[in-house]
């Protein structure tokens, strides 16, 4: 058999197999395991002889021969006894080391990232190696690839592998090296070179990307050099954001960078500290292009500046070690490619980290403008610079609760990312399997090998992992949801938009495909309990718009008690590591101080009023004149204003644009009973807001986002109100937000309770 794998990218893999390896014995192959009883040895060098099976720790031979081990075990229930060297006339199986030694040659695979590997089988042993150790291991697990195992999920119930009593190995040569030379699939609780990410395509140079400016210049410098330092507000600043046109900076930063490199640090980061702190000195700002602007803050972009910094860096580092990658982020207002038609040094990898970016569509989706112009921006840096990488989130960001996926774009961006000369993808993942299975697979296979058919790959996916009589649901529960996001005309981040993916009649669909699965599954307790796994994901979204829409209809008691059961279940599936500790965080963050402050707003004794519309007029006030014209007085002239929704959409998911800018709002309701302590109750802005009741202003917000309340006891009345509202939405804080994004209430407070 011979299986040809597109080589036209540096670098790509390359697979070819002379002969097949494979389960059953035609004459001449080569016995592993015989009525399930080994009849081969695993030969390892000296030092990294037998273990006993167990996992020693580390990646090495010793862990490749381990792998070989356990999955043939798992496999024939024969445990292949591991050695330094080969019994008389008994097939052998070398390992690393021992296999170069024995004649495996290495040297002839062009890997920028030393990583190829080869596996060959002449009939009497067979030799299998990589060119490091991480390689190493791989090739085992290419080995058992062809024996039939897949390693789906992180852990022994994403384990698949065929059960048999004879293991043969026929006549073979494979080698192969992945088209990328820096993949790194990674998160919060679940870091490390784990087997799974091994086997996967996790791996390479390490190209550091953290943001890394404090560790090249020491602040105890600032007493003597303040110019070091960046000005703010006409003064010059301790801190760890610098004046990077100051040549003597420059100097002192690249000698940090080279001591780092000294320290073993091959390929640092340049990457400034997260945050806007930018140096504001004239010689810094003349730098910048006032034209070139970042979309989603209107500010000026300080790219020019940046690279230019850059290369006087690169140059200086690249005198003494010339073989170092630096890397730096186009991040934040330095996302936007130069306009300085800069052509960067060999040495710099821009890595592209597109936060700012809409998380549901592919780049250059002709119907989402934020890929679209990240299509561009991506051109561009690739027109500047030899080597650019992908840093991005491999979830949907502050959401990681509902299932979510990213099949469609990991089909698309990972191949026309490869294409335009991408060397790394840093891959941010949270191991949230009963939600994000598929891609987070998919992806790092593609990252490994863009060339791979996607859709093959995740056929036999589906086939393998849920078996064969539930793959059809499977495989349908997946692709509808990857549709319904691709298809999604709404790029508000976080829960924002999840309403227009999970309605009632597509949860119904999913439900009923699970329920088929399940009925599929059911006599074989591992494809079960993956079915069972996934099943747990949709019950979350099932709860979340359950709790979204009894709080849109002023139900916060009935939305307290949902969420306090999706919480609970998170909790659980947590400890059962099941999930991330960012799923409870970011529901508690973003959900639940809503729903447990609203719910105490209502609860007895205060006393709900009225739940105010959901429409109301809304003006831009980019000039932030709107209170000299009068928009919190009753008789202003509305008319002309838009209407809007407020907690039943986002402006985004109205067709409206994200301008950082004042929002006003205004509304006039009937309150045929004030109460006693009347006040509003606002569940969520986004934007520091200040409240006006008929014309007078009566409290502002605390914390943008955060629920508050004000009392209108003093200006409110029985009968027509208007009421207006100032968002400052000059800061971005999501994507695609601002305004009012929950209900807001009426409420009667009780004299001896305070809703906060």
């Amino acid at each position: 058999m011979i299986e040809r794998l597109d080589s036209r990218l540096v670098g790509s893999v390359l697979c070819l197999v002379l002969a097949t390896c494979g389960l059953r014995s035609p004459a001449q192959a080569l016995d592993v395991v015989r009525d399930g009883q080994p009849t081969a040895t695993i030969v390892v060098s000296a030092g990294n002889a037998a273990s006993g099976g167990r996992r020693r720790g580390g990646v090495s031979d010793a862990m490749a021969a381990e792998v070989l081990v356990d999955w043939i075990a798992k496999m024939t229930g024969a445990r292949l006894p591991i050695a330094d060297s080969a019994p008389s006339g008994q097939a052998a199986i070398y390992v690393g080391s021992a296999a170069v030694a024995a004649g495996l040659r290495l040297d002839d695979l062009q890997s920028p990232s030393s990583e190829g590997l080869r596996i060959v089988c002449d009939g009497r042993r067979v030799l299998l190696a990589g060119q490091n150790d991480t390689a190493t291991v791989r090739a085992a697990c290419r080995l058992l690839e062809h024996w039939g195992c897949r390693y789906y999920l992180d852990g022994e119930l994403g384990e698949v592998y065929p059960t048999v009593s004879n293991m043969t190995i026929d006549r073979l040569e494979l080698q192969e090296q992945p088209a990328v030379v820096y993949r790194r699939i990674w998160g919060s609780n679940w870091s490390g070179d784990t087997l799974w990410k091994i086997w996967n395509g996790h791996g390479g140079l390490p190209l550091n990307t953290g943001h890394a400016w404090g560790s090249y210049v020491s602040r105890d410098l600032f007493e003597k050099h303040p110019e070091y330092f960046r000005m703010s507000d006409g003064q010059r600043q301790a801190s760890d954001w610098y004046c990077t046109s100051n040549p003597e900076l420059r100097k002192v930063f690249a000698e940090g960078v080279m001591d780092k490199i000294a320290g073993g640090n091959a390929h640092p980061s340049l990457s400034p500290p997260d945050g806007r702190g930018y140096c504001q000195c004239d010689a810094c700002k003349a730098q910048d292009d006032p034209h070139s602007r970042e979309p989603s803050s209107d500010s000026v972009c300080i790219t020019n500046r940046y690279v230019d910094f850059y290369q006087d860096v690169a140059a200086r580092v690249g005198e003494k070690y010339p073989d170092s990658i630096l890397n730096f982020y186009c991040y934040a207002d330095y996302t936007q490619a130069p306009t300085s038609e800069i052509q960067l040094a060999d040495n710099l990898c821009a890595w592209i980290a597109p936060i700012r970016y809409c998380r549901f569509h592919r780049i250059g989706d002709p119907a989402c403008p934020s890929r679209w112009q990240l299509q561009d921006l991506i051109d561009g840096w690739a027109a500047s610079t030899e080597r650019i990488a992908y840093r991005t989130y491999n979830y949907n960001l502050a959401e990681c609760c509902v299932p979510f996926s990213m099949l469609s774009v990991w089909k698309h961006d990972i191949p026309y990312l490869a294409e335009r000369g991408c060397v790394g993808f840093n891959l941010e993942t949270l191991a949230n399997w009963q939600i994000y299975g598929p891609h987070i697979y998919q992806s790092i296979r593609l990252a490994y090998d863009p060339s791979v058919d996607s859709d093959a790959m995740m056929d036999e996916y589906y086939e393998k992992f849920y078996g064969p009589q539930a793959a059809p649901f499977m495989k349908s529960y997946w692709t509808d949801i990857d549709r319904a996001f691709v298809q999604l005309r709404c790029h508000s981040g976080s829960f924002y938009a999840l309403h227009w993916v999970y309605t009632r009649e597509f949860l119904a669909h999913l439900q009923s495909l699970m329920r088929q699965a399940a009925a599929a599954a059911k006599g074989d307790t591992k494809y079960s309990a993956r079915v069972k796994l996934t099943a747990e994901g949709l019950q979350n979204a099932v709860q979340y718009i359950a709790l979204r829409d009894a709080m849109n209809r002023g139900d916060f008691a009935e939305a307290k008690r949902v969420y306090d059961a999706l919480l609970a279940r998170s909790e659980a599936n947590q400890s059962a590591g099941q999930g991330n500790h960012y799923t409870v965080a970011y529901l508690k963050r973003f959900v639940g101080g809503s729903i447990d402050a609203g719910a105490a707003a209502v609860a007895e004794p205060n006393r709900l009023l009225q739940q105010l519309p959901d429409t109301w007029r809304l003006a831009y006030d980019p000039r932030d004149q709107g209170e000299t014209a009068g928009f919190f007085q009753p008789d202003h002239a509305d008319g002309h204003w838009t209407e809007v929704a407020t907690y039943s959409d986002t402006l985004d998911a109205q067709g409206l644009p994200d301008r950082q800018t004042i929002l006003w709002y205004r509304v006039t309701l009937d309150v045929p009973d004030p109460g006693r302590r009347p006040a509003l109750f606002f569940t969520e802005v986004d934007g520091d807001a200040r409240v006006w009741v008929n014309g007078r202003e009566v409290g502002a917000s605390e914390k943008k986002r955060t629920p508050f309340s004000v009392d209108v006891g003093s200006a409110l009345k029985q009968g027509q109100n208007t009421v207006a509202i100032r968002i400052d939405h000059t800061n971005i804080t999501d994507l695609y937000l601002g305004g009012i994004l929950r209900p807001v209430l009426l409420i009667d407070r009780s004299e001896d309770r305070q809703t906060n």
